[in-house]
């Protein structure tokens, strides 16, 4: 039971580690589907910087989250 408590913990600081190094991929993937801004040039949609600083953060969140979570585990 252990070991799938800690490759949760694996995962949740994986996940954390991909939000912080692509956080413009994460929030395209979040805005899948929507109507995108008409205005510009082709592939020229960036996402805002606030939003991508906000997938940063998540992004510590959850490694922060799961490094906790495993340390509770192993201690």
């Amino acid at each position: 039971m252990v070991e799938r408590e800690l490759l949760a913990a694996v995962l949740g600081v994986a996940l954390g580690l991909g939000f912080l190094a692509f956080p413009g991929a994460v929030v395209r993937m979040y805005t899948a589907g929507r109507a995108p801004d008409r205005h510009g040039e082709y592939g020229d949609d960036e996402p805002p910087e606030t939003w991508q600083w906000i997938a940063r953060a998540v992004g510590v969140l959850l490694i922060a989250g799961g490094a906790w979570f495993g340390y509770t585990l192993v201690a």
